[in-house]
């Protein structure tokens, strides 16, 4: 039940739900697509198949990333939110070692096959996405937390 002066935002976290399914799917196919190209393609060394690998990094990290805005971004407009405590604060730690172990293997798996430099941009981009996650995702998220104690 919405009061009469207050705005109802369940379409939008309806959206961002759907929208968060859609990016899960697309990065649950972005990372087998990745291993099976590593794994099959003929002449991975190559410029062109090293360039197809980092490509498909950097939209795994992308698609990671995005992923990872959705819960905070909802949180906003939800009512009821349960004060931050011990529980909350290490569930929301281990998530985020989570994603980060998860993004971390695609820096790893060049390596076996010996690809230094794609296994190089993977931990570049690696260290962009983390500083943009924490900058515009896990600081803010932190700060309207202890907002709303």
């Amino acid at each position: 039940m919405v009061i009469e002066n207050e705005k109802d935002y369940s379409d939008y976290v309806q959206l961002l739900s759907n929208t968060g399914s859609i990016i899960a799917l697309l990065s649950g196919f972005t990372f087998p697509a990745f291993t099976i190209l590593l794994t099959l393609l003929p002449n991975p060394g190559s410029i062109a198949s090293q360039f197809t690998l980092v490509f498909l990094v950097a939209l795994f990290y992308l698609f990671m990333t995005l992923l990872s805005w959705g819960s905070p971004t909802m949180m906003r407009y939800s009512k009821n939110i349960p004060p931050p405590s011990k529980g909350i604060n290490t569930f929301n730690f281990l998530v985020l070692v989570g994603y980060f172990g998860l993004e971390s293997v695609i820096v790893l798996m060049p390596l076996v096959w010996n690809l230094i430099y794609v296994a190089l941009a993977s931990g570049v981009l690696l260290a962009v996405f983390i500083m943009l996650t924490s900058i515009y995702i896990w600081k803010p998220l932190i700060e309207y937390r202890k907002a709303i104690k």
